[in-house]
This record gives C-alpha cells, structure tokens and sequence, in this order.
C-alpha cells in the first residue's frame, strides 16, 4: 500500500513538472538582453572641429573626418563582449589644432553587466556606456587631446 502512495505521488509531481504553458505570449526579455547584439561605431565626438581631411569643412564627428575610423562592439548573451576598434592618436600643434591619425586595429575582450541603461564592459579602456534605444554612448567628457564620447548604432 505505501509503494502505492508514493507511486500515485510519483505520477502526480511528474504530471505537473511536465506540463508547460502554451498561451502564445510573447516572452519577456530582460532588460540586460537589449544592448545583446553588434553595434557599429557611428561617432567619435570631440570638443573642437577640426578638419583633419582637409576637405574645407570642420567637423566634431571624427568618423566624417577619418574614412579610416571605424569600430565594431559586440554584446554577447552570455555576459561576454568584443571590440575592434581603430585607435585615434591626437597630437596638439598649436593653438586649436591638432594632428589626428588612425592607428592599428586593436581588439579588446571581457565580461559584461548592466544596471538599467547603463552596460558596464570589464576593461580599464571604457567607461560605462549609456543605452538608449538604438544607441550606445560611452562618455568621457574630456577636451582635446581627449574624447567627449564614443557612440555605437545597433546594427
């Protein structure tokens, strides 16, 4: 009689760990999963145009002034990301100028974690960036020779 019972109770627990719901819903996402994905560098901001390419026109976007720049940030599912990024160098001249080239390539790696909209990547080489919508922004906040911000655009 007791193989009985815990043979009905058995059955009973399996029945109900097997049954799943079907309603069709749409999952919901953590917020964490939004910055998921490949995001393309669209803007390097600086304080002072400049006219690197020497075109006439001045810019604050380093990206219309350097064809050279560019970088790629990808935020994996799994709390892992990369980066390929040019590095800029920017030397002061006199004044207001400056000289601004591209560099290597350089690839970073690590772990990341959000808090809201804000991702943190596990690297002494980024601040934390901000999302929002379709953007990513990691701000610095500095004058030339330094950066104002980096912006990536969700693919």
């Amino acid at each position: 009689m007791a193989v009985q019972k815990w043979s009905t109770l058995f059955i009973i627990l399996m029945v109900l760990f097997s049954c799943s719901s079907d309603d069709g819903g749409t999952p919901v996402v953590p917020e964490s999963f939004l910055a998921i994905g490949a995001w393309d560098l669209t803007a390097v901001n600086i304080n002072l145009a400049q006219d690197v390419n020497e075109d006439g026109t001045s810019s604050t976007n380093l990206i219309d002034e350097l064809p050279c720049l560019s970088g790629l940030l990808t935020i994996n599912s799994n709390n892992t990301w990369t980066a390929r990024i040019t590095d800029v160098s920017v030397t002061p001249v006199t004044g207001e100028l400056y000289i601004i080239d591209c560099g290597n390539t350089l690839s970073f790696s690590g772990n990341w974690s959000n808090t809201g909209n804000t991702l943190s990547l596990n690297s002494s080489d980024f601040q934390d960036f901000t999302l929002s919508g379709d953007t990513l922004t990691e701000n610095r906040g500095e004058n030339l020779p330094g950066f104002l911000n980096f912006v990536y655009t969700k693919q």
